[in-house]
């Protein structure tokens, strides 16, 4: 009756000597069962002379050792051990890959606020992208435009898609013309990067944070991996007051909003969050009536602003500061602190400035013309911490269960104060912040996350079982497949990887692409059934059947 595991014992073997030259030295594990401990350990020693003696006990009761052996040495104790009555598994030792969600970003050790905010730990349940019920989300960043060309920010980019781009038409009727990335407030024109945000390149920096591209092994990596920027440009090349850019700027951002929740998501832009990195200084809300009811324009349908306070070390509530004295619920005001925690020098208020991120200094983008060959560099200060904590909103609309997403669109009030104390309660305090802010400490995105979870646990016991990856599934159309040209449809833009194979299981075409796009083949498939399988977002492949007819 052990013949049969002599010989599954000698393919094992065999199988792995032919992946591997004869004189290949490999480490192994083999068990014995335990009962036969006594009468294996005098073949155990016929094995030390054939493998020079490198076998060791790891745990005897057990009947497991491990030994270094080339695989002609492993299959000649096997054969004595099988020829002896007994039997063994026996299996190739292998090294643990640790199970960390840390991108492959380049220069991603440089970016050191991540670690303070303990975003790498929510990375493991996110990474950015599309909400529990599919849809995309849009961060909206009033500045001073964004570098749509470079190479970490590109696949992230939101896109008009019922916009035709640059034809001089409004195609979408939605009173702006060609608006196919987003919006110039300051010069009313679709113009979103122009010379200014070229030279200042502020808004390219700030877009960095909150969404460059992660885990694309280039450059950096933003606090969502997936995640679409809309730029919103605020400042004027025809003189016209920065003041009027910044309305502009959101209404557009409010009527795209409101534009998505009347056609169903057909039209217009799911934005859930909108980051506004300028100001004004020494200003009061009575100055500014139209820019700061605005806020609450933008909460009635969803949107939570997040806001940098000046970087002057002042108390803003004496000196004042636009918007951070803007009292919409819809605002969270966001200090600077350094990379230890402590307050550096920013605007300060205990009632106006309500958390600070660690901004001092971070690494991000800089534009893709400035310096191609490394268009990257440090940056400090008030506005690159606003960022984090517009990112961070953006990151839990990834993971937020159904009950909160039902609730943003039925009570958007009650839905904006939940995200707002679970922002602010879990900020990790420190007595440098006491009485110079609501939270009196730092930005804590997991400590987020932990609120977040507390709640949806509570109101939607299983939603922690529900996962994602229903969301993500390749959907290839039509079908039967009749062109020469396919669309990967998932419901978040991913670039995927992807091959075609026949029915003899012989690859036809392979490449990347990214999804929502189509994919152009060289040739024709000829009639028949093929198999197209995708891979996305770290996630397991997929894989349907393209069904070609005449």
């Amino acid at each position: 009756m052990r013949k049969p595991l002599l010989l599954i014992l000698i393919l094992t073997a065999f199988s792995l000597a032919m992946a591997q030259s004869p004189a290949e030295s490999n480490h192994w594990l083999i068990q014995f069962k335990p009962i036969e401990k006594q009468a294996v350990l005098p073949l155990l020693q016929v094995f030390k002379s054939i493998s020079q003696g490198n076998i060791k006990a790891i745990d005897i009761e057990f009947g497991l050792f491990e030994s270094v052996a080339t695989v002609r040495e492993l299959d000649a104790f096997l054969l004595q051990f099988a020829l002896a009555g007994y039997s063994a598994k026996v299996q190739v030792r292998h090294e643990l890959s640790r199970r960390s969600s840390t991108p492959n970003d380049s220069l991603f050790s440089e970016q050191k606020f991540f670690s303070v905010i303990q975003m790498p730990r929510c990375w493991d349940y996110g990474r950015g992208g599309i909400d529990r019920n599919g849809d995309t989300l849009v961060v909206a960043i009033v500045d001073d435009g964004m570098d749509t060309s470079h190479p970490d920010l590109k696949e992230n980019r939101w896109v008009n898609r019922s916009e035709i781009p640059w034809n001089g038409k409004d195609d979408d009727g939605n009173g702006y013309t060609d608006d196919y990335w987003g919006w110039n407030g300051g010069d009313s024109s679709a113009l979103v990067f122009n010379s200014e945000s070229l030279l200042y390149g502020h808004g390219t920096a700030v877009s960095g944070v909150l969404g460059a591209r992660g885990n694309n092994k280039l450059g950096i990596s933003g606090i969502n991996w997936y995640i679409k920027l809309m730029p919103l440009l605020c400042y004027s090349t025809n003189g016209s007051s920065g003041e009027v850019g910044v309305i502009r700027c959101m209404l557009y951002a409010f009527r795209q909003k409101k534009l998505w929740i009347k056609s169903k998501g057909i039209q217009g832009a799911n934005i859930v969050a909108l980051n506004m990195s300028v100001g004004i200084d020494n200003t009061f809300p009575n100055e500014t009536p139209i820019w700061c009811s605005l806020f609450d324009s933008l909460g009635s349908v969803g949107i939570v602003s997040a806001g940098a306070v000046t970087n002057s070390n002042i108390d803003i509530e004496v000196k004042g500061d636009i918007p951070s004295l803007c009292s919409s619920n819809a605002l969270i005001v966001v200090a600077n602190a350094n990379m230890d925690k402590q307050r550096v020098g920013s605007g300060y208020g205990n009632i106006s400035v309500d958390i600070s991120a660690p901004a001092e200094p971070v690494y991000t983008l800089m534009p893709y013309a400035s310096n191609r060959s490394l268009p990257y560099h440090f940056q400090s200060g008030t506005s690159f911490a606003a960022p984090q904590v517009s990112g961070t909103i953006a990151w839990i609309y990834n993971v937020v269960c159904k009950s909160y997403l039902s609730l943003i669109k039925s009570n958007p009030d009650s839905a904006i104060q939940l995200l707002r104390n679970w922002i602010l309660s879990s900020a990790e305090k420190n007595a440098s912040f006491t009485k110079k802010t609501v939270s009196e400490g730092v930005l804590q995105s997991y400590g987020t996350w932990q609120k977040m979870d507390s709640w949806c646990s509570s109101v939607e016991p299983n939603y922690a079982v529900e996962t994602l990856e229903s969301h993500i599934r390749p959907i290839v159309f039509p079908n039967p497949f009749l062109g020469n040209a396919f669309t990967i449809g998932y419901p978040i833009s991913v670039v995927v990887d992807w091959v075609i194979y026949d029915g003899g299981g012989r690859v036809i075409m392979q490449g990347e692409s990214p999804t929502n796009e189509l994919i152009h083949l060289p040739f024709t498939l000829p009639m028949g059934v093929f198999i197209l399988k995708t891979q996305g977002l770290g996630q397991d492949s997929k894989q349907v059947l393209l069904v070609v007819s005449g």
